[in-house]
């Protein structure tokens, strides 16, 4: 009888055990079911890819309008930074690009605003990929008093009917072609380090300012900021003239347009 009480009791002692084991793997995955139970999180959404600047199809032509800086004035080598931008373009594509350099020196948004609407340049906006612009400097510098001289009480009047001419502009592009890329490249100051300095930097900001904002209204339109890229470099980016860039000047244009089509 010795031997079997104490095989019962062995036999009970051994089954509390197990049902304590039993007990407690219950509680801890009851407080923990995600141990067993089947992820359902959803893996991490991967961030999309912000479109390209440039059209699908890729680039075949481009149109440049405006002012001497698309002309390319001040440049030794003739290229102007529309002519770097379509070496690296061609490099980039491994095709050659039909360019349309239309700008003339001088030129003022109003005057831009008639040359739009010729024919010829109609047509040859509808079948362009990439259009680039420069237009202002002039409407500012030469309508505020001259380019050392600016008349304070003239500059919001010119400010104003810029922007209303640079808006124009816009829509007349699009107008014709709802999908090709338009880059504007806004204005630096040359004059950051002469006299002049103090009545033409605040006119130049206030102007970069309201190229954006009216910009941004429009699809597929970037503006290109050069302010900082001249400030204080004055003398290694300006030509002789102290007005247009030199070559250095228009490289340095062009490599900040085409990070903006990157």
């Amino acid at each position: 009888m010795r031997t079997s009480g104490q095989f019962l009791w062995r036999t009970a002692g051994l089954l509390s055990f197990l049902s304590f084991l039993l007990f407690a793997t219950g509680f801890v995955l009851a407080m923990n079911p995600q141990q067993l139970a089947p992820s359902t999180a959803s893996p991490p959404a991967q961030k999309e890819q912000p479109p390209s600047p440039l059209p699908e199809k890729g680039v075949h032509k481009v149109v440049a309008l405006g002012d001497s800086l698309t002309r390319g004035a001040g440049d030794a080598n003739g290229q102007g930074y529309v002519g770097l931008v379509r070496q690296a373009l061609e490099k980039k594509s491994g095709q050659s690009i039909t360019f349309t350099n239309l700008a003339i020196n001088g030129q003022e948004s109003s005057e831009l605003l008639k040359q739009m609407s010729q024919e010829q340049v109609k047509k040859l906006l509808v079948e362009a990929d990439l259009i680039v612009f420069t237009i202002g400097g002039n409407d500012l510098f030469r309508q505020t008093g001259g380019l050392y001289t600016i008349e304070k009480e003239k500059v919001t009047t010119a400010l104003n009917q810029l922007a209303v001419n640079y808006e124009e502009i816009l829509k007349q592009i699009r107008s014709v072609n709802k999908t090709a890329t338009i880059v504007y490249t806004s204005l630096y100051n040359p004059f950051g380090n002469t006299e002049a300095a103090v009545d033409t930097i605040g006119p130049v900001l206030d102007w970069n300012n309201q190229a954006s904002q009216i910009a941004s209204k429009y699809p597929q339109v970037f503006v290109v900021p050069t302010y900082d890229l001249f400030l204080r470099k004055e003398q290694n980016y300006l030509f002789t003239d102290h007005f247009h860039p030199n070559a250095e000047g228009y490289k340095r244009m062009a490599e900040r347009i085409l990070q903006a089509l990157e």
